[in-house]
């Protein structure tokens, strides 16, 4: 059986290739948006608490929980007292006992996307709103995207195609009426940084691929990446979308 993805082995790195604070803040100020004013929120895959650092500031510190010790330890100076180790499909959560939930790219990672909704529909109280992120369809547009895309298809890395259709579909099937929907905005990627994500196979879908598959097919991306003109200008993409369902 699959198992949800846990993050240990970029820990250290983590909040370096994923945005900082900035990227927390400007997500939490999307999710408040959605999310309800008051009482408990929960985050499912917390991470290094980028995120729930970006809620407590706006006055909402949430419960976090994720798979990862490494990424806890990061988190614990940002949101301390309020973690815990668990997985999205065993919350260490009481039934009924949060009014908001969120996931943010982490429906991808999980091992069973209906079973870890039908968990967060237990754990949310009757009119609690889950929020979820999800990725964009469609063909992936530029030279830097279309690279990258290239190599997961090629080396047969886990998909992380979990996008908005799939995600409100299977939200429904598990009970939940969708409330809200926002676009987190375009996503920006320079072909510097998406060398350095390569060459670091820092990615979570790069993990699953073998070592002898990796070892013969990162190194012609890698040539074309570092090849491709205007090193530091971001080509962007469509961003996630940001979808919001009640429990009723």
């Amino acid at each position: 059986m699959p198992e949800s993805v846990a993050f240990d082995r970029v820990a250290a790195s983590y909040d370096d290739t994923r945005g900082g604070m900035e990227r927390g803040r400007q997500v939490a100020a999307a999710l408040a948006e959605l999310l309800p004013t008051g009482g408990p929120l929960l985050e499912v895959g917390v991470g290094t608490g980028l995120i729930a650092a970006g809620m407590a500031e706006l006055g909402r510190p949430p419960l976090g929980v994720d798979l990862s010790v490494p990424m806890l330890a990061r988190a614990r100076d940002r949101i301390p007292g309020r973690l815990a180790v668990g997985d999205a499909l065993r919350l260490p959560v009481r039934a009924g006992s949060v009014a908001g939930a969120y996931l943010v790219h982490v429906l991808h990672l999980v091992a069973d996307v209906p079973a870890t909704l039908a968990e967060l529909r237990r754990v949310l109280r009757p009119g609690g709103v889950l929020v979820a992120t999800a990725f964009a369809g469609g063909p992936v547009p530029g030279d830097v995207h279309a690279e990258m895309e290239r190599i997961r298809r090629d080396l047969g890395g886990r998909p992380p195609v979990v996008d908005a259709p799939l995600v409100a579909r299977l939200a429904a099937e598990a009970g939940f009426e969708p409330v809200g929907e926002r676009s987190l905005g375009a996503v920006g990627l320079s072909p510097r940084a998406a060398g350095d994500l390569v060459e670091a196979r820092s990615l979570s879908w790069m993990w699953a691929v073998d070592d002898a598959s990796w070892a013969a097919g990162a190194p012609p991306v890698l040539q074309r990446l570092r090849g491709l003109p205007d090193q530091d200008v971001e080509r962007p993409a469509p961003g996630p979308t940001v979808l919001a369902f009640r429990r009723p």
